[in-house]
């Protein structure tokens, strides 16, 4: 079981297999004794025994290698629902592991992820703890990882799993958490961090002769168009391990250091390094994300480059810098018992037991393609290029915080310095120089407390003489770190060869009232002038940029002026790049007015129908709903006000237009669509689709009830490990479960499994 050999393909089945990573590969070709010999000196007795009963295939494998000419052993699949304790014995040394994320318990909206046809009663927490009970119990995991834990009822939710004989930790932060059980009278924990979406535990297994410590990190990633979060998050997660390493290494030195080095305290303290050196790492969990990820990279090939970029998000920077770990490379517990890279799209629509392709873990109804039309290759809302720093000094040094009509009519007025209703060159870069300034301020203020206390002057002592003055030229001429600050002063000064004569009428130039010092304002001036003068080169890119961006053919105005519509044009892009989502290959983020009016575009025709349909079925007048209109709404789809996307986006569309002091605090058509623009901007397929459904609508009618796309699968849960060996992976359906998912189109959650994602599960030993 633990020869990781070259995948074949199979003549039962026409599935693919790809070729394992190259740290996988071994000869196939036995060179002594038989592939009895080989599974039998890697797998556990115990476990190997109920595998022959289990799988009349490994036993055909038992035959001499004169037969056979090339074959693979892969980890086994273990069958789905079977408790994981009868694949192997106490005297294995083994372990087994379940992960899951559970839906949130008595979330209340919940129910409206389940098919219309599913009683309500089976769609209440009641129903669904009953069945998570008994998955977890009859599964018998030595660690079980639950995601989406409830904090507020965790104690009664999960008190069978007390009684079953499991302590936990909960992690304290957020509301969907992770919480790690594992089995009292084998495991105690010795450290808990709780981390950014991730729970980090270190448990020693008491339970045999010689104990061993493993460190499990229980991910539930964050989801959407947030890769480069995701990437942080398993990064933080890892390092953690690395600082409880080095803090076994301090612990040695101390002990080596001390003052009358104790021989037993340094034996205890080799022990502990040592044991943590060499303690199994498993990463397990919801990682909201598949295929070639910078998750998938960092655990597999240890790091990240800045350069490096997800095929889901060509044109998101993940990091500024390279993120990466020297605990070794990890492995995909699934991948290597299905033998299928994950980077390949090596899934199927339906899987079994024999010659089957890796499961999804995530099988939900297809609504996607019911509601919004596939994201164009076109760019999505125009962006300026400024970069950060220089966005967000433009929208402080104009007041810009919403973007509204009043703000942007400010920000024109303020700009449009001659009032002629058109902003020009020099006005643009005026405004650009004061925006640098803004911005590098504090570099100016502490630039100009250094050069009066260079020379004995304190601010307030009445300024500097003209000796000082020049011997702090002179100085800064010499001095590498001054360099970029001389040359400024240069040009802001006209000086070219720092002469006396020169720097005499400089001195005169800047001793604005003639009392021969030079005083804390007047600096201030001259160093305003002097980054000016050094960034002069970036502010007529800028200068350009802003111009020239948004220029438009038959204006009729001079190519150096804008208008006000191209004005406003202009700060909705700078908006956009401050604020605006990020869009992937399937999923755009919705945060600005902009991305909303993106996302509206997207509307199928179906969805606009039914969207018109309530829309007309609740208003009085057929153009606006009132606030009670909406209420009535709200009331119908979430059962009570106060909750919900829903309330909050027409919440603060109600405010905006109080805000705005509009005579009419009503939802206009385009406020409609918007609000449920930002709900499937958040993934709520379902939720638009029931709220819909609810008020009359009859959408799911069109749903396709066959064929591939009927379900949307992702591969979203996993188990990856290291520096143990994974002796079996639990498949995550029965056959007959496999059959009314995929034949009855019985798409999770549903009346026999209570979440949207199925349980992972394996077993390992430690190496």
């Amino acid at each position: 079981v633990n020869v990781q050999q070259e995948a074949t393909s199979s003549p039962s089945t026409d599935r693919k297999r790809h070729p394992r990573p190259s740290r996988m590969r071994m000869n196939t070709q036995p060179k002594t004794g038989d592939i009895a010999n080989q599974l039998c000196g890697n797998m556990p007795c115990g476990l190997l025994l109920r595998l022959l009963l289990t799988f009349p295939t490994v036993a055909a494998l038992l035959v001499p290698r004169e037969q056979i000419a090339q074959t693979t052993a892969p980890v086994p699949i273990l069958p789905a629902r079977q408790p994981l304790p009868s694949f192997f014995t106490t005297e294995d040394d083994c372990f087994s592991l379940l992960s899951w994320n559970i839906l949130l318990p008595n979330g209340w909206w919940c129910h409206k992820q389940y098919a219309s046809g599913v009683d309500m009663e089976k769609r209440q927490w009641g129903h669904r703890q009953s069945l998570m009970k008994e998955r977890l119990l009859h599964s018998a995991a030595d660690i079980v990882c639950i995601q989406e834990a409830a904090a507020d009822t965790f104690e009664d939710d999960f008190e069978f799993m007390k009684d079953a004989g499991y302590d936990h930790v909960l992690h304290r932060k957020f509301r969907f958490r992770c919480a790690t059980f594992f089995q009292r009278d084998k495991f105690v924990l010795e450290n808990v961090a709780h981390k950014d979406r991730t729970l980090v535990t270190s448990l020693r297994c008491v339970s045999m002769i010689e104990e061993r410590v493993s460190h499990i990190v229980n991910c539930h990633l964050s989801g959407g168009a947030a890769p480069e979060r995701r990437l942080r998050q398993v990064h933080d997660a890892v390092d953690q391990i690395r600082k409880y390493n080095d803090a076994r290494e301090r612990d040695l030195i101390q002990q080596r250091k001390g003052k009358q080095p104790s021989p037993k305290g340094i034996a205890k303290a080799e022990q502990a390094l040592r044991e943590y050196q060499n303690a199994g790492i498993i990463v397990c969990g919801d990682f909201n994300s598949e295929g070639n990820t910078a998750v998938r990279k960092l655990l597999v090939e240890g790091c990240v480059q800045p350069d490096w970029r997800e095929p889901q998000y060509p044109n998101l920077k993940l990091t500024s810098k390279e993120r990466g770990h020297a605990l070794g490379s990890f492995i995909d517990a699934a991948e290597l018992a299905y033998g299928g890279n994950i980077c390949d799209g090596d899934y199927s629509d339906h899987s079994s037991l024999s010659g089957a392709a890796r499961p999804a873990t995530y099988v939900v109804p297809n609504l996607a393609s019911l509601l919004l039309l596939p994201i164009s290759e076109e760019e999505g809302p125009p962006r300026t290029k400024f970069g950060q720093q220089i966005a967000r000094g433009l929208a402080e040094t104009l007041n810009l915080s919403d973007f509204c009509e009043s703000e942007i009519d400010r920000a024109f007025e303020q700009v449009d310095h001659d009032g002629n209703g058109l902003i020009d060159r020099d006005e643009v870069e005026s405004l650009l120089e004061n925006v640098y300034v803004a911005t590098y301020g504090q570099k100016i203020e502490q630039e100009r407390n250094n050069f009066f206390r260079g020379f004995g002057g304190n601010p307030g002592d009445g300024g500097l003489t003209k000796e000082q003055f020049i011997a702090r030229l002179k100085a800064l001429q010499s001095d590498c770190e001054g360099e970029r600050k001389a040359f400024g002063l240069a040009r802001g000064l006209n000086l070219h060869k720092l002469s006396e004569t020169e720097m005499d009428q400089a001195f005169e130039r800047i001793d604005l009232d003639g009392n021969g010092l030079l005083d804390e304002d007047e600096f201030q001036i001259l160093l305003e002038t002097v980054y000016i003068a050094i960034y002069g080169e970036e502010i007529e890119k800028q200068r350009i940029e802003f111009t020239m961006g948004f220029q438009k053919k038959g204006t009729g105005t001079n190519s150096n002026e804008l208008t006000r519509e191209q004005f406003t044009e202009r700060l909705l892009a700078l908006h956009q790049e401050l604020e605006g989502g990020r869009k992937g290959a399937e999923l755009a983020e919705v945060r600005t007015e902009a991305d909303v009016k993106k996302m509206i575009g997207r509307f199928t025709p179906l969805l606009q129908l039914a969207l018109d349909e309530v829309f007309d079925k609740l208003s009085s007048n057929g153009d606006t709903l009132t606030p009670e209109e909406v209420n009535g709404f709200l009331l119908k789809t979430n059962g009570e006000l106060g909750r919900g996307g829903t309330f909050r986006h027409t919440s603060a569309v109600f405010q905006e237009k109080i805000e705005s002091s509009k005579e009419l605090v009503e939802l206009t058509r385009r406020d409609w669509y918007g609000i449920f623009a930002r709900e499937l901007a958040e993934g709520k397929w379902w939720q638009v689709v029931y709220d819909l459904e609810v008020c009359g609508s009859n959408m799911v009618s069109h749903h396709s009830n066959n064929g591939k796309n009927q379900f949307y699968q992702g591969w979203l849960d996993y188990i990856y490990f290291q520096r143990l060996t994974c002796t079996g992976v639990q498949d995550v359906l029965t056959e007959s479960e496999r059959m009314c998912i995929y034949s009855n189109g019985d798409a999770l959650p549903n009346e026999w499994h209570p979440s949207d994602h199925l349980p992972v599960s394996a077993i390992f030993s430690w190496e």
